[in-house]
């Protein structure tokens, strides 16, 4: 079963991201866009009687891939709300711009960026969001009660950080309201480790943003919150060892998340998988959008299988399923 891409534009403009008449919107491109897909998302918005602009930017060496053009930034300041369909970059979620604005309650976004069109109309496009939301709202609960998370792995992932418990980030679908930001498909609850103080290892062993699926694990040193070795024999492992050494604050431990979509397809890709429900991510980089300092040009997402994750030692995921109760 899928959507069609009308009846999925509908779906996140109409209901998701709540588009009402004579709002503003923005749909975010690269020339990696999927311009019908623009165009759908632009003509649902017409129907609930909104207008709609396409900003384009261009293509960037990947150490400024999260930056928006200051055109596209201070046109953001005249939009209601946001769809980020960058296919190329990470942008619209990541700009520090983008961010301020969502601070200011001014804006309100859907990402939807590194994307393609089965994402739009399968696996986890496909989910009941109304349960999806209702799981996200108890994580979170859990997740501002805690300290300190713990994930470990079968592969031999076992890292620890205090998080930033008071910025938990919900991303389960809606955002309605000024100040939110969801996306598409969606479905999953994270925060940031605090600065300088994730200790352990990382063994990744899943799809990495801008990686793909490594052909074996990548083992991950971290210290003071810094990835401190990189070791593997796979192509995958090389660039991300190159991307570590020639990218600034690449090397951050940026983000902890635990996927909620009951409906996204363990399928290689990083966008689905990271959503799926009972698998987690851990994000080097950019951690600005979490609340953080740290500003990079990249947020790299990298996800675990199978995880346990305990919070103050209160398990949330046992062996890759989700424990709310």
């Amino acid at each position: 079963m899928s959507l069609t891409l009308s009846e999925s534009a509908a779906l996140i403009v109409g209901k998701l991201l709540g588009i009402k008449p004579d709002e503003q919107l923005a749909i975010v491109c690269d020339p990696k866009s999927d311009v019908e897909m623009a165009r759908a998302l632009g003509a649902a918005a017409e129907g609930a009687g909104a207008e709609w602009t396409v900003l384009e930017m261009p293509l960037r060496p990947r150490e400024r891939s999260n930056e928006l053009t200051p055109v596209i930034e201070r046109a953001l300041e005249g939009a209601d709300c946001m769809i980020g369909l960058t296919g190329a970059c990470g942008a619209p979620t990541y700009s520090s711009a983008v961010k301020q604005l969502y601070n200011r309650k001014t804006l309100r976004g859907m990402s939807m960026v590194f994307r393609n069109r089965k994402h739009f109309t399968e696996g986890g496009a496909l989910a009941d969001y109304d349960a999806l939301h209702r799981d996200g709202l108890q994580l979170r609960s859990l997740w501002e009660a805690g300290r300190v998370m713990r994930i470990t792995t079968p592969a031999g992932t076992d890292i620890q950080a205090p998080i930033a418990h008071d910025h938990v980030v919900l991303e389960c679908g809606f955002a309605t309201e000024a100040g939110q930001e969801a996306a598409f498909s969606d479905g999953e609850v994270s925060s940031r480790p605090l600065e300088e103080e994730a200790e352990g290892t990382i063994v990744v062993d899943g799809p990495v943003c801008y990686l793909g699926v490594p052909s074996s694990p990548i083992r991950l040193e971290v210290r003071r919150g810094r990835v401190t070795g990189c070791e593997g024999g796979s192509p995958e492992a090389e660039r991300l060892r190159e991307i570590l050494e020639t990218i600034e604050n690449a090397d951050n431990i940026a983000e902890f998340g635990i996927g909620l979509n009951p409906a996204s397809r363990r399928n290689g890709d990083f966008e689905e998988e990271k959503k799926a429900r009972g698998l987690v991510h851990i994000a080097l980089g950019d951690n600005v959008f979490y609340g953080g300092a740290t500003r990079c040009g990249v947020h790299m997402d990298m996800v675990l299988y199978a995880p346990t994750v305990t919070l103050d030692g209160r398990l949330l995921v046992d062996a890759g399923t989700v424990r709310l109760d």
